[in-house]
């Protein structure tokens, strides 16, 4: 991405219209930026930082508290005792199918 070696009349381009060629794309030289200096009556108009003690940033923030660990619940035991519903037929249900080796 080099410069390309031809000057501006072998690229067939005018010295009129200042462009250059880099890397065979044609670019125009930019335009000069004028900036002139405001003064003293548009500089007191311009906006500016506000300066009171209100404005300003505290210079140290507390920091918040650790995170506490929370409770455990009390609910997930009830006395220990656990009572389980049991059908008279669940035996039924589930025979024992074991075959015999020949």
């Amino acid at each position: 991405m080099g410069f390309s070696k031809k000057t501006q009349m072998e690229s067939g381009l005018d010295s009129d219209s200042k462009k250059w060629v880099i890397a065979g794309i044609a670019v125009r030289s930019l335009k000069p930026i004028n900036t002139k200096h405001l003064s003293d009556d548009e500089e007191e108009a311009c906006s500016t930082t506000p300066t009171a003690k209100e404005a300003r940033i505290p210079e140290k923030l507390p920091c918040p508290p650790a995170p506490r660990k929370r409770r455990p619940s009390r609910c997930n035991n009830l006395g220990g005792v656990r009572e389980f519903f049991t059908p008279p037929d669940l035996e039924t249900v589930f025979k024992c199918h074991v075959e015999k080796a020949k």
